[in-house]
């Protein structure tokens, strides 16, 4: 009877052990997906500033995908003027993954002044 206790203590530890273990591993995942994403939106914002404004100005909103080098992920940018008039403009990266009932994004914005106008 004892034997039989032990194994079945056994068992259920197992269980709890491997479930721990495959959450541990579905968080560790999810967490570099994201870390990914938030690296692909500061890529997205430093081509921006490191190509001036200029090509973004006249669509406002350009979209894409990083192709090959890294499947499964989409961007976005949009730029638009602030108020005021100030050569101030809103740049926001947003980078989306996932399959589509489940999409997860991230999103970031800078400021950029245009000082070519």
């Amino acid at each position: 009877m004892e034997a039989l206790a032990s194994c079945l203590l056994l068992a259920v530890g197992a269980v709890v052990v491997c479930g721990l273990s495959r959450r541990c591993l579905v968080n560790s995942r999810e967490g570099m997906e994201y870390e990914q994403a938030y690296r692909l939106v500061d890529e997205c914002l430093d081509r921006v500033a490191a190509m001036g404004l200029a090509g973004y100005k006249q669509q406002t909103k350009v979209r894409g995908d990083f192709g090959e080098r890294y499947e499964g992920y989409r961007y976005k940018v949009e730029v638009k003027e602030r108020e005021g008039g100030v050569n101030l403009w809103e740049v926001r990266a947003t980078v989306v993954w996932g399959a589509e009932e489940a999409e997860k994004q991230v999103s970031a914005m800078t400021l950029l002044y245009d000082w070519r106008r």
